[in-house]
């Protein structure tokens, strides 16, 4: 294997790097659902083919499973979340206003770029083919290896593939009318398919005026049995309408005395559970090398 193919990857993040920059973000959404599916079942049957192949070759095959690989991936997704940290991050549209170089490259929408796509892709491909030769390899403790390992492989994958399917909007609801009318971060309107009324809004303030809290009480209809529910909503405590769609209050009328309407916010995140499964499978893993201690090799391993 030459020294030339640890470049494979440096290569892969500089054409990111160009596509960034001539042709903007990442497009999540021609990747929804079933395609991404599709192209993750691919993806990680490559990565299976290529570890499993004992008479392979190929350069390919060694760089991904390679310690150099391990450190450069670490180090570009370290480097990844220090831009997403350092640099304020913006919605679609208004990352999309941004000139200058940093957001001719994405910084300030720097998850959906193509720069931290790759960076992602990398790790991943890289992590999943760790995973598999390790738990072919591993003899004893075998379970514990793959809690950890495939744990973190589960929570990264159902983020990077799920968020092609996730949608964020904002919809108005008011005490005289149900609405169930919403507006997508990327300006695009959409139905949902309940209704929202506002039945009671509750402020609390400070002695300065500014407001403490607020408590909306909401009736949800839903459109197609008739059937209604009145949920209560505070700030960071959404409530969960079905698996994987969230509904979240977010602001509120300010102007009036009375408030005359709220903002909802509603987060449809199918894989959430999947990325939940990672973590928790992970948090399993961490236990397990606690409550066993490390790993001691034989001379003979």
């Amino acid at each position: 294997m030459t020294k030339n193919s640890y470049l494979i990857p440096f290569f892969l993040i500089m054409a990111a790097v160009v596509i960034q920059f001539c042709a903007g973000n990442f497009p999540f959404h021609f990747f929804e659902f079933p395609l991404n599916v599709i192209l993750g079942v691919i993806w990680v049957y490559s990565i299976y083919t290529l570890v499993h192949d004992n008479n392979s070759e190929s350069n390919i095959s060694k760089v991904i499973v390679s310690p150099k690989t391990t450190a450069f991936s670490l180090f570009l997704f370290i480097c990844g979340t220090l831009v997403i940290g350092l640099f304020p991050q913006m919605s679609a549209v208004d990352a999309e206003n941004e000139s200058g170089l940093l957001g001719r490259l994405g910084f300030y929408n720097f998850m959906s770029s193509w720069i931290f796509v790759s960076i992602l892709f990398i790790l991943l491909s890289h992590l999943a083919a760790i995973t598999i030769r390790g738990f072919k390899s591993r003899k004893k403790k075998r379970w514990r290896f793959l809690l950890n390992h495939a744990g973190v492989w589960i929570a990264l994958f159902g983020g990077f593939m799920g968020s092609s399917d996730i949608v964020t909007a904002r919809i108005p609801v008011f005490f005289e009318s149900e609405n169930n009318e919403t507006q997508t971060m990327e300006g695009q309107y959409f139905y949902l398919d309940y209704n929202m009324q506002l039945i009671d809004f509750n402020v609390e303030h400070y002695q300065n005026g500014m407001p403490k809290s607020y408590v909306a009480e909401v009736k949800i209809s839903d459109r197609e049995n008739g059937k209604s529910s009145q949920v209560s909503l505070e700030v960071n405590h959404p409530y969960e309408y079905n698996l994987g769609e969230d509904i979240y209050l977010v602001s509120y009328d300010t102007r009036s005395d009375k408030p005359q309407y709220c903002i909802l916010q509603i987060v449809r995140q199918p894989w959430k559970y999947v990325q939940l499964t990672g973590i928790i499978m992970t948090i399993a893993g961490a236990i397990g090398m606690f409550i066993g201690g490390p790993q001691k090799k034989t001379l003979k391993e």
